[in-house]
């Protein structure tokens, strides 16, 4: 690591310090969600920045694979926590806003700044193709519980939730197991060498994976202060702020590989990171609420569906053609942005 390197972590890791030295303090709710959202997002940078460092000996394809994945370590752990805190809308519109978070902003911007430093990017339309597909599983899974809770009673639609998250997650398996065996798929390698050893990698992974479970507490728990002394609508945090929060890791890598001219890589982490919410977090979520004995369903509010809805469509089109520009971008950034202003509105 160097010198740089190591002020970062140690600014992230005061940023962590601060937080939880708040929350024994007593300090106001909004003030600490402010602080434990940037030691949040602290984390998720040194999270994702471990992740390429420790990516550069895997290979991209399974780079983009942990580059998803432990970037959505901090929500995973977030939707976790706010149902054992009772706050299961909170849940669920996170596990919606992680989604069109990463197809629609991240996958936006990344659009926006390649392509306008780079002009046309062209990328794989067959995989592309498959995470769109993928996409539209998500929406269709998510969708019917909530479908269903209007047609019949609440408890079946528990049950179906429960069928649904099992449903899922064997998709979601099935999606990897495919990804690393599709014939064609490739995704090249980017040149240079780690800055990091492996073993700094992996401890800065350890580390900061334990630390982000224990500033995503003290997020969950200053949530319901914040929304009472500030009066920000419960839908907003639950579909916009949380979900940013514990996505910035994948804006920062997305974006930094399509400025790169490395399109298929930065898509890459995009959708993935959305199916993973979609169909393995959902199923995580699920799962575990039953472990807590707070049980959650996946009957999601209609706005909140059709901004999924939306985004899988969207996405799908995008994944068309083989090749993208900026304005594509814009667009999926539009769509966030009302979706946003809607749910400020709620």
């Amino acid at each position: 690591m160097s010198r740089r390197d190591h002020i970062w972590f140690g600014v992230v890791m005061g940023l962590t310090v601060l937080a939880v030295a708040m929350k024994a303090g007593s300090v106001r709710g909004e003030f600490l969600f402010g602080a434990a959202s940037l030691a949040l997002m602290g984390l998720a940078w040194l999270l994702g920045e471990a992740t390429d460092q420790a990516g550069n000996t895997a290979g991209p394809r399974l780079s983009a694979l942990m580059n998803a994945t432990f970037g959505n370590l901090p929500e995973v752990v977030i939707v976790i926590l706010a149902i054992n805190a009772g706050l299961a809308d909170i849940a669920r519109a996170s596990i919606i806003g992680s989604v069109i978070g990463n197809v629609l902003l991240i996958l936006g911007l990344s659009l926006i700044v390649g392509g306008w430093k780079n002009g046309i990017q062209t990328f794989n339309e067959r995989v592309a193709g498959m995470n769109s597909s993928m996409l539209i599983l998500g929406v269709a899974g998510l969708g019917l519980p909530t479908l269903f809770a209007a047609l019949h009673s609440s408890e079946s639609a528990d049950v179906l939730s429960i069928w649904t998250g099992a449903a899922l997650l064997v998709c979601y398996g099935g999606y990897i197991l495919y990804s690393f065996s599709m014939p064609g798929q490739k995704l090249e390698d980017e040149a240079g060498s780690a800055r990091w050893s492996t073993r700094e990698a992996v401890a800065v992974l350890a580390v900061t994976a334990v630390a982000t479970g224990i500033v995503s507490e003290v997020l969950v728990d200053s949530i319901k202060p914040t929304v009472e002394q500030l009066g920000v609508p419960r839908s907003f945090v639950g579909l916009i702020l949380v979900p940013f929060v514990g996505n910035v890791a994948e804006h920062f890598s997305a974006v930094r590989l399509a400025y790169r001219n490395r399109v298929d890589f930065s898509m890459a982490i995009a959708y993935g990171s959305g199916i993973q919410i979609a169909l393995g977090a959902s199923g995580i979520a699920v799962f575990s609420s039953i472990l807590l004995g707070d049980e959650l369903s996946l009957v999601f509010d209609p706005l909140q569906l059709a901004a999924l809805g939306a985004a899988a469509l969207v996405a799908t089109l995008v994944a068309r053609g083989g090749e993208t520009n900026w304005l594509e971008g814009l667009q999926l950034v539009a769509i966030y942005l009302i979706v946003a202003v809607a749910a400020w509105l709620q």
